[in-house]
């Protein structure tokens, strides 16, 4: 047998052996789908989209398609999971080479980018917040990562009372200005639901935060003083409500039983007085 016979010989095996090596256009559908089906979004995409791009005429390519839009719609978290991943990466090593090319700079900012992106799949939280350093913190709350002072105002005082106490000195006027923006939220929140209020007032008598309106008044002066533009403005909003129903004289201390329809339903069913947040 001469060398060409061999050689073609040898082809025609290798041809045969990928042949039943490699996958048909069914199964690969059938693994797209599979994988849809289990809610393995990412995978489904994956394999769909090969499966459009090595078969474009075929019959199943419309049914591939809705499943790959879908199952890539439905893939955003891992999207945006992955994007930050890849640039929390990137930042790291960045911020290697910052700390060795320039000793002494301040690259607070960049490293509280890279703990939030590595944290982006957490809910945020006062505790989470409770041992940072003034400048890490300043950062953290320019991002808007922490949690709504409006829907936990206990918790948000509590937080900034303790965290106040452990910081006495002289505070950056951007990190003084949003940390009382958080307290005003909290103390307005609790002007608008009289039963927490009455409810939670023992609590606030001993973190001197009493009486509420005085507090309020008191974190928006401060909070106004210290603020930039984008501070002020939050704080402006929130001081003219703050005047208008005063001046109504709707912000006292008054009665938080007062009869009422709608109270005597909510007792008669229970209800947890310290959480009877005035809805938003």
């Amino acid at each position: 047998m001469n060398n060409s016979a061999k050689l073609m010989i040898l082809a025609i095996m290798l041809l045969m052996a990928v042949q039943s090596a490699a996958v048909t256009s069914t199964e690969l559908y059938n693994d797209g789908t599979r994988a849809f089906n289990n809610a393995r979004w990412q995978e489904a995409e994956e394999v769909l989209t090969r499966f459009i791009d090595t078969w474009p005429d075929h019959l199943l390519r419309p049914q591939a398609l809705y499943y790959k839009a879908i199952a890539s719609t439905r893939n955003v978290t891992g999207r945006i999971n992955s994007s930050l991943a890849s640039s929390a990466e990137q930042w790291k090593s960045e911020l290697a080479q910052l700390k060795n090319d320039l000793p002494g700079k301040d690259l607070s900012e960049l490293q509280v980018a890279i703990d939030i992106a590595n944290r982006h799949n957490e809910q945020p939280s006062w505790q989470a917040l409770s041992d940072l350093k003034p400048v890490n913190l300043k950062h953290y709350l320019q991002r808007g990562w922490h949690p709504d002072s409006a829907a936990e105002p206990m918790a948000a005082l509590s937080w900034s009372n303790d965290w106040l106490k452990k910081h006495t000195s002289t505070l950056d006027p951007d990190l003084e200005s949003r940390i009382q923006l958080i307290r005003a939220r909290a103390f307005w929140q609790l002007l608008l639901s009289p039963l927490s209020l009455n409810a939670n007032s023992d609590i606030l008598k001993t973190w001197g935060c009493w009486p509420v309106h005085n507090q309020l008044e008191k974190s928006l002066n401060r909070g106004f003083s210290t603020g930039s533009a984008e501070i002020k403005r939050h704080i402006a909003l929130l001081g003219y409500h703050f005047d208008f129903f005063r001046e109504r004289g709707v912000t006292g201390t008054s009665s938080a039983t007062s009869k009422s329809r709608w109270y005597s339903y909510l007792s008669e069913r229970g209800i947890n007085l310290q959480e009877a947040w005035c809805p938003r």
